[in-house]
């Protein structure tokens, strides 16, 4: 099993108790599910827009979200649109997935990398461990890190993995950053392993219940310094180093990155939470927002896709929860009896 070395400062305590004190503000706070739905939705474009400029992607934020919504063909920037198109695939599949709160998976892994890479790879490569030796190369052509050899990906990511089960007790922004750091150093696949190593933080924060109303970037942090981020994470020059080098340094970035994030998510939901002032704050629960992202999100709903959602409560309070967003107004009904469908009614 993976064994990651570093040690918790007093300074990094400090930050992740005061990421601490944001996550319950934000959690706690209440927001018009309207407001709500639109906030997680600039997210995932921010989140996209950021993880694939980092990337050396050239389409700006309004180019990223006219390519989301209108679906636009934008024919000098073919290549930039399907990696945006697919990043947010991702994101959406992650959506979905953390409803399941069972661990990371070989297949979670690979899956992503098949959403991220789809048409953009030759198809031996999406969703597969990479074949061949991989070194990475700064401008001037000169080796700055070498990955693993391909015969011990699989014993790696098992050690990794296996030690994510293990870390329940690690604070989930710290067991975030580990596997952020240590994905990325084994570098197992033959392209998109940036990408794909931050869609896997998202999904962990996600299933550790830490991803603050699946409304935190993370990667507007990184895009702003580039050359920061890469500096952070490249503790050796190959991967026997990396692997046992002291994260102290890299933990306290990322640290602060997501302390840095989560400030600005305060201030958003600080924001959308004056809105509500004065309103009926009964009117639509957690579990009830929930319910209504997911079918703003992908087009509708079923009763066994909320129960997914809304795990440990009974079915019937789960229809009566559909049927009241339904009068409401939120939901209409499509289908019937087994093919029931709750969809987004535009409001």
């Amino acid at each position: 099993m993976y064994s990651p070395n570093f040690t918790i400062s007093n300074e990094l305590l400090g930050k992740v108790a005061e990421i601490e004190s944001l996550r319950t503000q934000v959690d706690s706070s209440y927001i018009l599910p309207e407001r709500e739905i639109e906030m997680r939705y600039r997210a995932s474009v921010e989140a996209t827009h950021s993880s694939t400029s980092i990337e050396g992607n050239p389409l700006n934020l309004k180019q990223v979200e006219k390519v989301l919504i209108e679906g636009k063909e934008l024919t000098r920037h073919q290549y930039a649109e399907i990696e945006v198109k697919n990043y947010k695939k991702a994101l959406d599949f992650i959506e979905k997935r953390k409803t399941n709160k069972t661990g990371i998976t070989h297949n979670d892994i690979l899956t992503i990398h098949k959403l991220v890479s789809d048409h953009l790879l030759p198809k031996v490569k999406v969703g597969a461990l990479r074949k061949n030796p991989i070194y990475i190369a700064d401008q001037n052509d000169v080796t700055v890190y070498e990955g693993p050899a391909v015969d011990i990906l699989e014993q790696e990511i098992d050690g990794l993995l296996e030690w994510l089960k293990a870390s329940d007790k690690v604070h989930p922004v710290i067991a975030a950053g580990i596997l952020h750091y240590q994905f990325v150093s084994i570098h197992p696949l033959a392209d998109g392993n940036g990408r794909t190593t931050r869609l896997l933080t998202t999904l962990y924060l996600g299933l550790r219940d830490y991803d603050m109303r699946s409304s935190l970037v993370l990667e507007s942090y990184y895009s702003v310094d580039k050359q920061a981020y890469y500096d952070s994470l490249s503790l050796a020059k190959n991967y026997k180093n990396r692997k046992i080098a002291k994260l102290d340094t890299w933990l306290d970035y990322f640290v602060s990155g997501f302390l840095s994030s989560a400030k600005v998510l305060a201030i958003e939901v600080s924001a959308l939470s004056g809105l509500a002032v004065g309103l009926d704050k009964t009117k639509i629960t957690k579990s009830e927002s929930d319910i209504l992202s997911y079918a703003k999100q992908f087009g509708s709903i079923s009763l066994t896709e909320s129960m997914e959602i809304l795990v440990g409560i009974s079915k019937r309070t789960v229809q009566r929860r559909l049927m009241k967003l339904v009068n409401d107004g939120y939901l209409e009904i499509e289908g019937d009896a087994r093919n029931t469908k709750y969809t987004w009614k535009n409001k």
